[in-house]
């Protein structure tokens, strides 16, 4: 079982604003994304180069609310809120899960991207454990192509730190799952005084961060 850093969430109030954030920040126009139909949010994607990328992610004025835009719904200003993995094996990753002693729910979920083609991938959440964003969920695209592969520019992904107080558990759900510390060279877990994430990145405007306490997604 193949498992891979596939993106990560940077959340807030308003898609529009996030977008300028990180026009200036990175130097990098994000592109379009879509609408999650029925789940209330939005989003724009920037590449991080190879096959992961960034995705912003804001409430949809057009819609009634929704699962999705539940769970940013207290975010008062923009944070780093989630990271996802990439699985080509979801039957797989689910009886690795279990294995653990969690429970795995999975959701089918699709989009139309702007150019009117129809994206479909399945997203897999651990369940019952204390977390939250701190774990990834996870993601298989099927057949639908990977969106970064739309994607240029310069931006690129230095490093991914997942923050808890207590690091240990957490790295060894990881291991347990598949996923050894440091998914290709990039990701730790590291001790902290509290739980959060930091993403520290460069463009063409030279290296930011980008932070958040790790709320973690709800579908």
């Amino acid at each position: 079982m193949t498992l891979a850093l596939d993106h990560l969430l940077y959340a807030g109030p308003d898609l529009a604003l996030l977008s300028r954030q990180l026009k200036r920040l990175s130097g990098e126009v994000p592109q379009p994304g879509g609408r999650h139909v029925g789940l209330g949010t939005h989003n724009a994607l920037l590449g991080l180069g190879g096959s992961d990328y960034l995705e912003l992610i804001g409430p949809d004025a057009g819609q009634d609310g929704g699962a999705m835009a539940g769970s940013i719904a207290d975010l008062r200003s923009n944070e780093l809120h989630a990271w996802c993995v990439r699985t080509g094996d979801p039957d797989a990753l689910q009886a690795a899960i279990e294995a653990t002693g969690h429970g795995v729910r999975r959701v089918a979920m699709s989009r139309a991207a702007p150019d009117g083609t129809e994206l479909r991938w399945e997203l897999l959440f651990a369940e019952r454990h204390d977390w939250a964003g701190a774990a990834p969920f996870f993601i298989h695209w099927g057949d639908t192509p990977h969106p970064a592969a739309a994607l240029n520019g310069e931006l690129r992904l230095r490093h991914l730190a997942i923050l808890q107080a207590d690091p240990e558990p957490l790295r060894a759900w990881l291991s347990e799952v598949g996923l050894a510390t440091g998914i290709d060279g990039r990701v730790s877990v590291a001790g902290a005084p509290g739980r959060g994430l930091r993403a520290d990145l460069v463009g063409r405007r030279g290296p930011f961060v980008l932070r958040g306490g790790a709320g973690g997604m709800t579908v």
